[in-house]
């Protein structure tokens, strides 16, 4: 391995060195090679990430937007410093200045990809196309690697709706669970709904049976937290006919990936009676969080929540309430120095400092829909890997074949392309609206 060090002596250095320089290591010789992009090494460093810390490996972001102009989804990797809070004067659009753009190399047929989540350096990605079942990609941008699952299993005659969960088990298998409710009728679901789960390990979809699911998770608009080694969403009681007077309210649904088994976890009063519409799931400093934003009849704000020790309900706590003013839309992000990123009706982003009341315009633009920001690692998983992808990598790559069968052409006439996805967010708002305005059966 090494004529002055010894194997275990050069592991222990090289696990501690940041991604982007052991890529380059790996061309020092057919043994350094072997090493860094062995299942081993790969396992260790991400440890080493988790439980040490690398120097020159800052804490990052990733954030994800769609522009119309050119019609792209722009990935970027953004340092999250704490000096550059706004306390410290991290203003004059500092933050944006630090940022990355990754190589994206893939192409959704309806504009920009579903981000199911990310994980240990992977980004989950479902090109939905309102219900079409397709398969998922797994990403890692920092070895530029990816694997696509084969096409899901479970593909019920229309009409259903499936939502997705995406994380790792403890032996850091990455898994893709997916739920699949069938409908009776327009808007009501059947319960329990069906389950399959992917896992990078075995590289097939696999049912689960006696789920034991009660609850439905909100259409469209579902969201995901990978926390605590489970995957969670916000969910709710139907109701099965107008004097239907018994379960109702809002919760958090989770799996654990590990036993691969659901449990209900309950919400505080000030959410549990809120509609799962105006719930957003989220993670702040590590916890469980929940977002609540005012019905669309009121204006006002919106309230953070956390749960600050997992699975105690009595920790939920509101940290703080921001006020929804100059077309403040949507929050999307945590800093790690509590900043809150906050997307914007006129396509901006604004970071905003619960303390102080404080805006800044980041300079950032996009569809306010497509905005995603997360915590990242960059990680070397995927990285033993050839790009693995099912037999229809390019029908999903470029929607050609798509386009045969009656889909999008994405290489032609790109104005109907757009004006099908605006017609996308049109529907969802008005779906959304349905339910909250109490039309629809909730």
């Amino acid at each position: 391995m090494s004529d002055n060090l010894p194997e275990e002596l050069l592991i222990e250095i090289l696990t501690r060195v940041p991604v982007k320089s052991l890529i380059c290591f790996t061309l020092v010789s057919k043994a350094w090679y072997g090493l860094i992009t062995s299942p081993n090494f790969i396992t260790t460093h991400l440890t080493k990430i988790h439980t040490e810390k690398i120097p020159n490996n800052p804490s990052l972001l990733l954030i994800r937007r769609y522009t119309k102009d050119d019609k792209k989804e722009h990935y970027t990797i953004n340092r999250d410093d704490e000096e550059d809070g706004h306390e410290n004067g991290g203003g004059n659009g500092q933050f944006a200045k630090k940022s990355v753009e990754l190589d994206f190399p893939f192409k959704s047929l309806i504009g920009y990809f579903r981000i199911v989540g990310t994980c240990n350096g992977l980004i989950c990605l479902s090109d939905d196309l309102f219900g079409t079942t397709k398969p998922i990609i797994l990403w890692n941008p920092s070895v530029r690697k990816s694997v696509t699952s084969p096409a899901p299993t479970i593909n019920p005659p229309l009409p259903y709706m499936f939502v997705l969960g995406f994380g790792a088990d403890s032996s850091q298998d990455y898994k893709v669970v997916r739920i699949v409710y069938h409908r009776d009728g327009q808007f009501d679901f059947l319960l329990p709904p069906e389950v399959e789960v992917y896992s990078l390990s075995m590289g097939f979809w696999r049912r689960l049976i006696n789920v034991g699911i009660k609850v439905c998770i909100a259409d469209f608009l579902w969201s995901q937290a990978f926390v605590n080694g489970a995957v969670h969403w916000i969910a709710y009681h139907p109701r099965r006919s107008d004097n239907d007077s018994g379960s109702f309210g809002s919760l958090i649904l989770g799996f654990d990936m590990d036993n691969e088994v659901f449990n209900e976890i309950m919400l505080p009063d000030d959410l549990a009676h809120e509609l799962a519409t105006n719930l957003f799931i989220s993670v702040y400093k590590g916890s469980l969080a929940v977002i609540k934003y005012p019905r669309w009849e009121d204006n006002g704000s919106c309230s953070v929540w956390a749960m600050e020790e997992y699975g105690v309900w009595e920790s939920w706590t509101q940290l703080y309430a921001i006020d929804l003013v100059q077309g403040m839309e949507k929050v999307v992000g945590f800093r790690k120095n509590g900043d809150v990123f906050v997307a914007k009706e006129s396509k901006g982003l604004v970071l905003y400092n619960p303390k102080t009341g404080f805006t800044e315009d980041l300079g950032i633009w996009g569809s306010t829909r497509s905005f995603y920001i997360y915590n990242f690692e960059e990680t070397l998983v995927l990285f033993e890997r050839q790009n693995a992808v099912v037999e229809e990598e390019e029908e999903f790559g470029d929607g050609r074949a798509f386009q045969e069968n009656g889909g999008i052409d994405l290489d032609e006439e790109p104005s109907r392309n757009e004006d099908y996805f605006d017609a996308q967010e049109t529907i969802t708002d008005g779906l959304a609206n349905f339910y909250i305005s109490g039309q629809g059966r909730y």
